[in-house]
């Protein structure tokens, strides 16, 4: 403990200098914004407000947001996790799919087989899109034997089983998707 009191009052005591090697003098401005940091809990909030809604860059931003959605369609926050934007885009749709088709592939035996199918993918989609993976709990995605393997390893939580059954759960709608994106008309 003596060493942990002695580094910090070495860390009070620094002095603060600039990129110079002068030593740096806070302004009142300065001051009042640490002052505020420290002891107003409401000011954090504030403050991230001001960086991501008032502050000159965030409003640049969100103007060439505006104007890249109005003549793209999407502008390019939606890219920065395009995995999770594609499942969002294709839920409500293949939903309303789901609802108005009439068709089927002929790889199922009727309408009805395939509708079922397709009301589990969007089942699938609904969880990809509104769950969070370390909650996701149905484990029956994850095959027999990694299933037992996982559970006899040590100090293995059962988030980190239930991120494994989210990511095969995942693997399953992407490789039905990919075998019957051509099958996807009405």
């Amino acid at each position: 403990m003596p060493k942990l009191n002695k580094i910090d009052n070495i860390l009070k005591n620094a002095k603060v200098v600039n990129e110079d090697g002068t030593e740096h003098k806070s302004t009142t401005l300065e001051k009042i914004d640490d002052w505020c940091f420290e002891h107003l809990w409401l000011y954090g909030y504030g403050y991230r407000i001001w960086k991501e809604y008032l502050c000159p860059s965030a409003i640049k931003r969100m103007v060439k947001h505006f104007f890249q959605r109005r003549i793209r369609g999407f502008d390019d926050s939606e890219t920065w996790d395009l995995d999770d934007e594609f499942y969002k885009w294709i839920y409500p749709r293949l939903k309303r799919f789901t609802a108005i088709t009439m068709a089927y592939p002929m790889s199922y035996d009727n309408c009805k087989a395939w509708q079922k199918e397709l009301s589990k993918r969007v089942k699938q989609l609904e969880i990809i899109t509104k769950q969070n993976e370390f909650e996701f709990t149905d484990w029956s995605y994850i095959p027999a034997k990694e299933l037992t393997k996982l559970k006899k390893k040590k100090n293995i939580c059962k988030s980190t089983i239930n991120a494994t059954a989210f990511e095969y759960l995942i693997k399953d709608f992407n490789k039905w998707f990919c075998n019957n994106v051509g099958q996807l008309w009405w």
